[in-house]
């Protein structure tokens, strides 16, 4: 589960990389190491083989590709041999950072799997792929599963085809629209995607840095978030990711929430602490105006100043009508000793 700071979550943060990389096991090990040194806890990649995943009839997304002529030239120029994923798992194990990844087939779910991953991402478009969740289901102790394309109806379908599993699920609501409108992120679905049986998350494609920080505000208990070197770097996904300056932005609000909003502040003992500063800034009675020996106080010549002092508000009557045995000036306290 996620990381707990007292009794609150501290909400997980993933790194989308997708095929950010375009196809340079180089660039995937620098991306992965700037998102650990971004505070994230998981980056996370694409794995396809359109052997496996795709027909002729498949076209772009969006067509930005001036070196490929189909969508499946392309997921051949950015793919990775298994040889090459073993050396970027390796790479995140070293440097301390989750390694996750979507499968798009279950040939692809089958050799994360052989890799020796136990956790996994399903895309949106393969949320009511029951041949790979079947497949993720008996292989997988940890499941996130994209909601942006799902029903209402079909997202109970899903919750109810891993009623019995006996690892952790993480239902993450999303929108697949990129970039994904400010009014269309639907933060308030996390109550309702939530329950005994699973975990929420948001998985976010505005480009929008403040969305995340919302989602961990609103509970959300893992944040995914595209993200990028540039907003101008190339690729289909870079307007709606986040830079990785961004990314430390979210990572502080991560880190700094539980604190702030631990259910186990006491505000007793939070002034204990602070006792001194209390008798700095607190105020004492004392006199607007001097007071001369043997002239009586009255009400209008009283007035509270800082620090605290000796009486209060409160003792005000028991100064008042009372004749002073020594001129008293305004930059002192009033007590009771110069008073008769």
């Amino acid at each position: 589960m996620s990381k707990k700071i007292g009794r609150i979550k501290r909400a997980e943060l993933i790194g989308e990389i997708g095929l950010s990389h375009e196809g340079s096991l180089g660039v995937a090990i620098a991306m992965a190491t700037s998102c650990k040194e971004s505070g994230l806890d998981y980056v996370k990649f694409q794995f396809h083989n359109p052997d496996f995943e795709s027909t002729r009839a498949e076209d772009f997304r969006v067509r930005v590709f001036p070196q490929d002529a189909t969508r499946i030239d392309y997921w051949r120029r950015t793919s990775f041999s298994l040889e090459a994923w073993k050396i970027l798992i390796e790479h995140c194990e070293n440097i301390g950072i989750k390694f996750l990844c979507t499968p798009f087939s279950v040939w692809a779910a089958r050799q994360l799997f052989d890799l020796g991953c136990k956790e996994i991402k399903v895309g949106s478009g393969d949320a009511n792929n029951f041949e790979l969740l079947e497949y993720a289901r008996s292989n997988f102790r940890k499941i996130f599963i994209s909601t942006g394309m799902s029903t209402s109806r079909e997202i109970e379908v899903t919750r109810e085809f891993f009623r019995e599993y006996e690892g952790e699920l993480v239902l993450m609501q999303c929108t697949s629209a990129y970039p994904n409108p400010i009014e269309d992120v639907g933060l308030t679905f996390l109550d309702l995607l939530k329950s005994e049986k699973n975990d929420v998350g948001l998985s976010d494609h505005t480009g929008n840095f403040l969305v995340p920080i919302s989602a961990i505000s609103a509970g959300a208990s893992f944040v995914e978030f595209h993200i990028v070197y540039s907003k101008s770097q190339f690729g289909p996904d870079s307007k709606s990711s986040l830079t990785f300056e961004e990314s430390r932005i979210v990572g502080e609000f991560a880190r700094l929430w539980p604190k702030v909003n631990s259910p186990e502040y006491n505000k007793d003992e939070v002034v204990e602490k602070i006792i001194e500063n209390r008798a700095l800034f607190g105020r004492g009675l004392a006199l607007n105006q001097m007071v001369r020996r043997g002239e009586k106080i009255s009400l209008e010549m009283l007035t509270l100043k800082k620090p605290e002092g000796p009486l209060s508000w409160n003792d005000r009557d028991r100064v008042v009508g009372r004749e002073a045995i020594r001129d008293l000036y305004p930059e002192e306290h009033i007590k009771f000793e110069d008073l008769i």
